[in-house]
């Protein structure tokens, strides 16, 4: 009789220490699932804090280390700028340097805005509507944005003389692409005559040793 006593309180024991391991482990997932809800939580703050800034006398831009012109200046109407990697605003003086410094860094700026050409206020480069023509503009693209098909189709109207017309941001980039392939193999070409030269004095040196 004590034999199956002992034997019932030895059970019941293993009972209960088997439902506590079943609580832990139940418990270690929903901690997960905080942490995961508080890391989006975070990356909506982040960026829903993400505003556009006016650029500095001292800011250049972060493709071509070229002047980057202010709402003040004509050129500015045609300013870009991103969010980059690290939450901070960097800034183009074309368009196209935007997208080639995306190429360059193999980043894809999750925010990124262009000024209306009617205001100069930033507008959302995703919903930006895209006109070429032929304008001066700091790097020569040649690219307007608008707010809104509207008032693209208002600057296409009014600016025949330019042979203003409806592009797109493929097509910017397919012409910013050209150029930064261009530019790659102008500084390879560069970097082997440079070799060359290094190569060829060093055999002019050795010739003197004899």
């Amino acid at each position: 009789m004590r034999k199956l006593l002992f034997l019932m309180v030895l059970g019941s024991l293993f009972i209960l220490g088997a439902c506590g391991t079943t609580e832990k482990s139940t418990e270690k997932p929903t901690e997960s699932k905080s942490q995961a809800e508080q890391k989006t939580e975070n990356q909506v703050e982040k960026t829903t804090a993400a505003k556009p800034m006016e650029p500095t006398e001292h800011d250049t831009c972060a493709f071509c280390n070229m002047k980057v012109y202010g709402s003040e200046h004509d050129m500015g109407v045609f300013t870009a700028q991103a969010i980059d990697a690290n939450g901070k605003n960097v800034f183009f003086d074309d368009s196209g340097c935007l997208l080639n410094a995306e190429r360059k860094n193999g980043e894809k700026y999750r925010i990124k805005w262009v000024r209306d050409d009617q205001t100069k206020k930033w507008i959302d480069a995703n919903t930006a509507v895209l006109v070429k023509a032929n304008i001066q503009t700091p790097m020569k693209y040649g690219y307007a944005f608008f707010k809104d098909e509207a008032s693209a189709d208002q600057f296409i109207k009014e600016n025949s003389v330019v042979n203003a017309v409806k592009s797109s941001w493929q097509e910017l980039d397919e012409e910013a692409n050209k150029r930064y392939m261009k530019k790659m193999k102008m500084q390879q070409n560069g970097k082997e005559n440079s070799e060359s030269h290094m190569e060829s004095d060093h055999n002019k040196d050795d010739g003197h040793g004899h």
